[in-house]
């Protein structure tokens, strides 16, 4: 693997109060160099317990946290959590039932790219509520920073009977391949993939970085689409998913423009796509070839809403689409015994923050579906 010397730069923070944007001199590549995430949370327990105003540079590293000043003088802060894969389950749920009673928060809300977002917190509250959200397995560790995010992918993996290949599997290790992983700290930006069991990839809104899509080849093989931003430049197998996608990373850390701290899509721009896959070549054993010309006809794959057989014999997903996108306390605790109540055990937000209750057995759906719809909380 190539290496660079990384270039450090005092970069402009935009920070906005109130819709005013406020442009800040802090060094981005030195807060990334000098502290740990374990100095970060030091920080924070310590302006928890003592109450002091909280530095400029600290506010900035905090994001990486998902922790967010409302205000300038920084009475009320939010909390976003990036969720894995977007799944949410029951005892999952009851724990962000309960820091809304016992911090006396009027609402959770569910955020587009699945995350969910406590707003109007006190920062002394937060230490307490990271120790619940750890315990049953919910962190915000990286939800902003030039870092790799969360990985996308489809809602439904292994229950839709239309799927390709069940990737949950793979979307899981692409994670855990980057979590806590120090050599993926400081990247010149951040860094998105996705994976999908179909070749048309799975709806996210948006053009992720890097996708790892499924198809059959001519000789009737499941393989994956290697895409950078919209082109694919490579077919794989599923055993190299994992050192494609960190070799990727690698090359953007150690090639990126940290002057001006580039996207990957700036960073492919400048760089150019025929560079960026010499290298890819130079450290894989797969053919990349940028220059294929195919062409996928069909849009991206949305969630189907509605009540949806499940490829688990006697179960059912549902797909829900939101009327709304935040929930108060009583909102939450009617999901919370419906899904009790007929037997659903978890769910998943989905990239538009809709919701996918992902096993239903088929005898309660039409029930559970309309026990939500009296209650005014979703629509199918």
């Amino acid at each position: 693997m190539h290496l660079c010397e990384n270039i450090f730069h005092t970069g402009s923070a935009k920070r906005f109060f109130n819709g005013v944007k406020m442009s800040i001199n802090i060094n981005i590549e030195k807060l990334k160099k000098d502290i740990t995430s374990e100095d970060i949370l030091a920080s924070l327990f310590y302006y928890a317990v003592f109450g002091e105003k909280i530095s400029q540079n600290d506010l900035e590293r905090f994001k990486w946290h998902g922790i967010y000043a409302k205000d300038e003088k920084q009475t009320s802060f939010s909390l976003k959590i990036p969720l894995n894969l977007g799944e949410l389950n029951l005892s999952q749920l009851e724990s962000i039932l309960d820091i809304l009673e016992t911090f006396s928060l009027l609402k959770i809300s569910f955020k587009d790219g699945q995350k969910i977002e406590f707003d109007s917190l006190n920062l002394r509250d937060i230490p307490e509520i990271f120790n619940i959200l750890n315990k049953v397995g919910l962190s915000s560790f990286f939800e902003s920073s030039h870092s790799i995010k969360k990985v996308l992918t489809c809602p439904v993996n292994g229950l839709d009977t239309t799927q390709i290949f069940d990737v949950e599997d793979l979307a899981k290790k692409l994670n855990e391949s980057f979590v806590e992983n120090k050599n993926f700290f400081n990247l010149p930006n951040k860094l998105q993939f996705a994976i999908s069991g179909y070749r048309e990839g799975c709806d996210a809104g948006f053009t992720p970085d890097v996708s790892f899509n499924a198809f059959k080849n001519s000789k009737d093989k499941i393989v994956f689409d290697l895409k950078i931003l919209d082109k694919v430049v490579a077919q794989i197998s599923s055993s190299q998913i994992i050192k494609t996608a960190r070799v990727i990373a690698a090359v953007y850390r150690d090639f990126g423009n940290r002057e001006k701290s580039n996207n990957f899509k700036e960073f492919i721009k400048e760089f150019t796509l025929d560079s960026f896959c010499d290298i890819l070549s130079s450290n894989l054993d797969i053919k990349i070839d940028n220059n294929q010309e195919i062409k996928i006809l069909k849009e991206p794959k949305k969630p189907r809403m509605g009540i949806n057989k499940s490829s688990k014999d006697g179960y059912s997903f549902i797909g829900l689409k939101s009327i709304k996108k935040e929930f108060a306390k009583d909102d939450l605790k009617n999901i919370i015994e419906n899904m009790k109540k007929y037997s659903a055990t978890k769910l998943k937000i989905t990239h538009k923050s809709n919701i996918i209750i992902l096993d239903v057995p088929t005898q309660n759906s039409e029930n559970l579906v309309n026990s939500l719809k009296n209650r005014g909380l979703v629509l199918e």
